[in-house]
C-alpha cells in the first residue's frame, strides 16, 4: 500500500496574476501572487495546502518566483506552523536563472536533494481529488510522471485546452495543443455528432506526480540540457519530451479542477464549489447552515441585526424576509436588510447589503457596502467597495464585472459585460463603459462620463 505521508509537495507559485486583474490588484500598480487571491474566505494558497494535507502531504516546498509571490505566500503561510506542516521557500537567488517550470523544480530538486516522489501542483488552482488512489496507479504502472487530468467534451476543450491521447490504460501517447473541432473530428474519426460531443477527453490540470530520482539523471540527457536554455515548462516542454523519448507517463481522472486565472473562470469555479461540486472544499467549509440548499452562514452574521428593521438574520430568514441560497456562503458580521435575495454567492466578512438589493453568482470582499435596490450578476466585488444605489435609480452589476478593492460606484451606473475597474476609483452617476474596458485610471473614467 503506498504511502502518501511519503510524497512531498512541489508549490509552483510563478504568475503575476496579470490575466486575473483586478482580482490581483492590491492597489494600482501593484499586484497581488495570484496565490493570494480570497476565494470563499481564504487565500487560494490556504485552500491548496488544506486539501494537499487533508490527503496526507506533510511535507511542502514553495518554488517562488519574484518578490511578489514569495514574501505575499510566507505572510499567508509562513512555514506551516499553523497547518501542522513545513513549508520550505526556494532562495531568491535562484530566481534569475528560472527558464520555466520544470527548470525550476529540477534545479530545486538538486538545491534540497529530494528523491522521492512529489507531487508538482500550481499554487493558484482549485482541485478535487483522491492523492492515494492516484499514487497507487502511478506505482504500479511504474510510471516517471503521471498527470492529474479533467475530463472534458470537445466543445468544452477545442481552443482553449490542450488534450491528451491515451490508450486503454491511462498511458499518455501524444499532446495535442489547443485542438479546433474540426482536428478532433479528423483525430476520432467519430462519425455520430452525438458520441462525438460526449468524447471524454483528458486535458491537463496541472498537478503531477513524478519521481524525482529518475527526472534528476535525465536532466543531464543533451536534449534536456539544451531545451534547457531556451525554456523547460512541464506541459509544454518536458513531459512531452518524456512522451517523445518512450518514458511512461500516466494520465489519472481528477474529480474537478477549478481555474481561478480570470473573472468568468473565478466565478465559475466559486458557483461550482458552493453548489458541493468539490468534495474537498465541501469538507473544509465546515457544517452549513442549510445543507440541503448548500448554505453556510456564519453564527456571528445570523445574530446581526439590521439597522433598518431590527431584526436578526436568524429570524427574517424564518419569516421568509429574505431569500438566502442555493448555494451561498456568508462570512462573519454581515448585515442583511429586508428583500434581499442572495443566490450562488459568496460573502465575506463585515459586508452590508441593503434593502431589495438582489445578488446572484457574485463574489463580494470584506467589508463592502451593497446599496438599496442594487442588483449584482456575475460579478466580483473587491474590499471595501461600495456600490452605491437608489430605489429609483439601482445600480447594475452584471456579466462578468470586476471592481477592484476600494471602489466607488455611484447610484444608477450599469456595468455589464467584462469590465474592470481597477482599485480606488469611483464611477459617477451618468458614466457610460463600453463592455471589456479596463478602467486603469482616473483618465479612463474621464473618458466616459
Amino acid at each position: 500500500m503506498p504511502e502518501v505521508s511519503e510524497v512531498i509537495g512541489i508549490g509552483l507559485a510563478g504568475g503575476q496574476g496579470v490575466r486575473a486583474r483586478p482580482l490581483t490588484l492590491k492597489a494600482p500598480g501593484y499586484l497581488r501572487s495570484k496565490a493570494a487571491m480570497s476565494f470563499l474566505g481564504r487565500r487560494l494558497i490556504r485552500w491548496v495546502i488544506e486539501i494537499l494535507s487533508s490527503q496526507g502531504i506533510k511535507d511542502y516546498y514553495v518554488i517562488a518566483h519574484g518578490k511578489e509571490n514569495r514574501y505575499q505566500i510566507k505572510v499567508m503561510i509562513g512555514y506551516g506552523e499553523g497547518f501542522g506542516v513545513d513549508v520550505k521557500y526556494s532562495p531568491v537567488k535562484y530566481d534569475p536563472l528560472s527558464m520555466g517550470s520544470a527548470d525550476s523544480t529540477l534545479r530545486m530538486l538538486d538545491h534540497w536533494d529530494i528523491s522521492q516522489t512529489a507531487l508538482v501542483f500550481p499554487t493558484d488552482s482549485i482541485i478535487d481529488f483522491d492523492l492515494e488512489p492516484m499514487l497507487r496507479a502511478h506505482r504500479e504502472a511504474g510510471a516517471v510522471a503521471t498527470i492529474a487530468a479533467m475530463v472534458r467534451e470537445p466543445d468544452e476543450v477545442a481552443e482553449k485546452y490542450g488534450v491528451m491521447l491515451t490508450d486503454t490504460n491511462g498511458r499518455v501517447q501524444e499532446f495535442v495543443e489547443k485542438p479546433t473541432l474540426a482536428e478532433l473530428r479528423e483525430h476520432f474519426q467519430v462519425p455520430d455528432e452525438e458520441e462525438f460531443r460526449q468524447l471524454p477527453l483528458r486535458t491537463n490540470a496541472g498537478f503531477y506526480l513524478i519521481e524525482s530520482k529518475v527526472l534528476r539523471e535525465l536532466a543531464s540527457e543533451p536534449e534536456i540540457v539544451k531545451l534547457r536554455q531556451r525554456r523547460l515548462d512541464f506541459g509544454k516542454d518536458l513531459l512531452p519530451w518524456l512522451v517523445g523519448n518512450g518514458y511512461l507517463v500516466q494520465s489519472y481522472p481528477a474529480r474537478r479542477i477549478g481555474d481561478l486565472g480570470n473573472v468568468e473562470d473565478y466565478i465559475e469555479t466559486m458557483v461550482d464549489a458552493l453548489n458541493g461540486n468539490f468534495e474537498s472544499v465541501d469538507r473544509l467549509l465546515g457544517p452549513p447552515f442549510d445543507a440541503e440548499r448548500h448554505v453556510w452562514i456564519a453564527p456571528e452574521t445570523l445574530a446581526m441585526r439590521d439597522s433598518t428593521s431590527g431584526m436578526t438574520l436568524a429570524e427574517k430568514i424564518g419569516e421568509g424576509m429574505v431569500t438566502i441560497g442555493p448555494g451561498v456562503r456568508m462570512g462573519r458580521f454581515c448585515e442583511i436588510h429586508p428583500g434581499v435575495t442572495i443566490t450562488e454567492s459568496n460573502l465575506d466578512d463585515d459586508i452590508e447589503v441593503h434593502r431589495d438589493a438582489r445578488i446572484e453568482r457574485t463574489q463580494i470582499r470584506d467589508g463592502a457596502i451593497i446599496g438599496p435596490a442594487a442588483s449584482l450578476s456575475d460579478a466580483v466585488v473587491g474590499s471595501m467597495s461600495e456600490v452605491r444605489s437608489e430605489p429609483y435609480n439601482p445600480t447594475a452589476i452584471e456579466a462578468h464585472v470586476a471592481l477592484g478593492d476600494e471602489v466607488t460606484v455611484y447610484p444608477g451606473v450599469h456595468l455589464s459585460g467584462g469590465i474592470s475597474v481597477y482599485p480606488r476609483l469611483k464611477l459617477p452617476s451618468g458614466i457610460r463603459v463600453p463592455p471589456g474596458t479596463e478602467m486603469a485610471g482616473p483618465a479612463d473614467v474621464l473618458r466616459y462620463l
